[in-house]
């Protein structure tokens, strides 16, 4: 593969594989347990597994692709990979073991509180191989796990709505501090942050895009504040009282939950304790010989988005990377400019299914997977807000060369580290022919699961998301102070002893 600007990369086929070294990763200070053993960091920044008995093991670096993990750099330590490894349904199934010993010895007050959270885009991938609707799924998904002994089960479209709001006012915030100047090195642009894969990468290679990116946590980081602190505190108990499961659409979710930023120092304990991806979650009922056609439909808990009315989930216009880019463009038209654009319809002018005299949007070299949108001025018919979705890693390589050479002009990036965004993630359901074309349709049928079987329904216009607010955080609501330290994340740059991926600039 070739590009310009004298870019070379070895091994590039959108899943980058290991690089010449692997290089030192963010610090994780609270790694948890495994079998008794401990994971802990030498003064050298070495990664060392103790024994029950203190016997101390160094961990050599092991390589993982992409393909298997989305590292982003192609490498990740041992110390990362037992945190991969440590997550899984298997856990999960531990768990729930466990509280039915202790309730079975009458020491049920001694049992977690178990809360699932599930991604729209593991629905759709379910609803896609069992060929049954995703509100369907989403009750028989309640019914199973509740019947294996979970309390709670809830959407993460819940708390993409909380995220989506940060994110557009976060833009906002940003832009009149930076009076629309892009490059300013604080400000502008602002890269969204949802995608862990595109995080790690950024953080090992190219730490120079980070004070652009979103600090607004994910709707899988969001759901794990929103657990462990608000509903920690509805239920009268401590937030380690708690074990939280996310059910997401690729591997890199459980790096992005063993970060140590989502870490309480407090109470030991992870905002989300264990990610099983959507493939891990189909493998449990099979181990289980639970059938998911089988299986009733359970009424869905609190903290769905539902439209009853109409037997469908509501979904956040936009693709399966989120909608921030449609959300963000139509907040921002309105807050800056005083134009009136909905999502859903910058969402349609992007797939070709609309028009808008104000939206233009622009598929770069032909490219489904890079596109940019321009919000028009209504006399002049110039730029006033230039955004882009950007997916994989060849188009992320550009981004990235256009932001550090300065030639960027986007206000704001959508991004995804795999190609044809979230429906296309490492921990989705594969299709029985392994063939590429294969693939590719299976992916567009997913994509098209996830867009065009669920209505659409604005944050601002989800009753629950409001209350929520302002029970948690108080009438200052998402102005308060709480709100900022509980929404809001940030990244740690980290210098390579070589540079793992070959790249030349």
């Amino acid at each position: 593969m070739s590009f310009s600007g004298g870019l070379r990369l070895t091994d590039l086929n959108d899943y980058i594989t290991p690089g010449q070294e692997c290089i030192k990763p963010v610090e994780v200070k609270k790694t948890g347990q495994s079998n008794g053993s401990q994971i802990k960091i030498g003064q050298s920044g070495d990664y060392y597994e103790v024994s029950k008995d203190g016997e101390e093991t160094k961990l050599e670096a092991a390589r993982i692709t992409l393909n298997d993990c989305l590292a982003c750099s192609g490498c990740v330590t041992s110390a990362e990979a037992v945190l991969i490894t440590m997550q899984s349904h298997h856990e999960l199934i531990s768990v729930l073991e466990e509280n039915r010993k202790l309730r079975s010895q009458g020491q049920g007050d001694q049992a977690k509180h178990v809360v699932v959270t599930v991604a729209p885009q593991s629905r759709a991938s379910l609803a896609h191989k069992y060929n049954i609707p995703t509100l369907s799924v989403a009750k028989r998904m309640t019914a199973v796990l509740k019947a294996m002994g979970v309390d709670n089960v809830f959407d993460s479209a819940f708390t993409r709505d909380l995220t989506l709001v940060e994110s557009a006012r976060e833009f906002v915030d940003r832009y009149k501090r930076s009076k629309g100047n892009i490059g300013d090195g604080l400000s502008l642009p602002v890269l969204a942050s949802w995608c862990p894969g595109w995080v790690c990468y950024a953080e090992k290679t190219h730490t120079e895009v980070l004070p652009w990116m979103s600090t607004t946590r994910s709707a899988q980081q969001m759901m794990g504040t929103v657990v462990k602190d608000y509903l920690a505190k509805k239920l009268s108990i401590t937030p380690d009282r708690i074990y939280h499961v996310a059910i997401m659409m690729c591997y890199d979710k459980k790096l992005e939950a063993s970060r140590d930023d989502f870490y309480n120092d407090i109470y030991k304990t992870r905002d989300i304790d264990c990610v099983v991806t959507t493939g891990e979650f189909d493998r449990m009922l099979s181990e289980s010989s639970t059938s998911l056609l089988d299986a009733p439909e359970s009424a869905l808990d609190p903290l769905f988005k539902v439209d009853a009315a109409n037997g469908q989930l509501y979904s956040s216009a936009g693709s399966s990377a989120g909608g921030g880019l449609e959300y963000v463009m139509s907040y921002a038209a309105r807050a800056l400019f005083g134009i009136d654009v909905s999502a859903d319809h910058i969402a349609a002018v992007g797939r070709d299914e609309a028009q808008h005299p104000l939206i233009r949007v622009k598929a770069v070299r032909n490219q489904s997977d890079h596109r940019e949108f321009a919000l028009l001025d209504p006399e002049t018919q110039q730029p006033r807000l230039q955004f882009a979705a950007v997916y994989g890693f060849r188009h992320l390589q550009n981004l990235v060369r256009k932001l550090k050479s300065g030639r960027s002009v986007y206000h704001y990036v959508e991004v995804a580290a795999c190609p044809s965004a979230c429906s296309n993630g490492g921990g989705q359901i594969q299709p029985n022919d392994p063939s590429p074309a294969a693939k590719k349709q299976w992916v567009a049928e997913t994509e098209h699961i996830y867009t065009a079987t669920s209505a659409y329904q604005l944050p601002e216009h989800n009753p629950a998301l409001k209350d929520l607010i302002y029970d948690w955080f108080g009438p200052e609501g998402l102005d308060s102070e709480l709100a900022k330290q509980a929404l809001h994340t940030q990244f740690h740059g980290i210098v390579a002893k070589v540079n793992p991926l070959g790249v030349s600039w």
